[in-house]
């Protein structure tokens, strides 16, 4: 009976290990792949964050460059707002036109201011004065005439200082808003220095742009 045993017990035994075997591979085998993926996990989390910051840094930088870009344009040293040349070389040609015409125009009353004179002179050497009314009105023409030769003189005194703003291409720029005069206005008056906003409103128009408008 000790024969029979012996075999039972000896094929038990390699079964046993067997099953065994495999529980334990098959328990170590998800430890394996878990332990697999999370490191592949990990990798790539690192491959992300480096990528990030990379791009994180990059950014930092190209704003850094972008900053002085910025403050060049807001500058307030940049140029102001003018007329072309070629609009300033149209306006120069008003400008010498309306001297010239002034220039005439001083011309006749300096001629009729010397036969007003000249008249005062061949009246006192006559024996016989003139009548008191006629006097008067001789006086009151040489006013006038004195107060026209004035007026020439200063327009013709603002026409050279407008010429003169051509020449440092500060003309048509209102001294208020600091604008562009609108160019109907400064061809109707070459010597304006103020908008016609300003002139007509006294105040500066919001979109800095000057309209010739009546007050409503």
């Amino acid at each position: 009976m000790k024969t029979k045993v012996k075999p039972e017990l000896t094929e038990k035994k390699p079964a046993k290990s067997k099953a065994t075997t495999k529980a334990v591979i098959t328990k170590s085998e998800p430890k394996v792949e878990e332990k697999v993926k999370k490191a592949t996990r990990m990798k790539a989390k690192e491959e992300i964050t480096k990528e990030i910051q990379k791009k994180t840094k990059k950014g930092k930088i190209d704003k850094a460059f972008e900053k002085p870009t910025t403050k060049v344009k807001i500058s307030k040293k940049a140029p102001p707002e003018r007329y072309s040349d070629e609009d300033l070389d149209m306006f120069m040609k008003v400008i010498q036109e309306a001297r010239r015409e002034a220039l005439e125009e001083l011309q006749m009353l300096r001629e009729r201011l010397d036969d007003l004179t000249n008249y005062d002179y061949a009246e006192e050497s006559m024996i016989y004065s003139m009548h008191m009314a006629e006097q008067g009105s001789e006086a009151i023409e040489k006013e006038k005439t004195y107060a026209q030769i004035q007026r020439i003189n200063d327009y013709i005194k603002k026409l050279d200082e407008a010429m003169q703003r051509i020449k440092d291409k500060t003309y048509g720029i209102c001294k208020e808003c600091g604008i562009l005069i609108a160019k109907e206005r400064l061809l109707a008056v070459p010597i304006t220095t103020q908008s016609a906003s300003w002139k007509i409103h006294k105040k500066c128009p919001e979109d800095s742009i000057d309209r010739i408008e009546p007050l409503k």
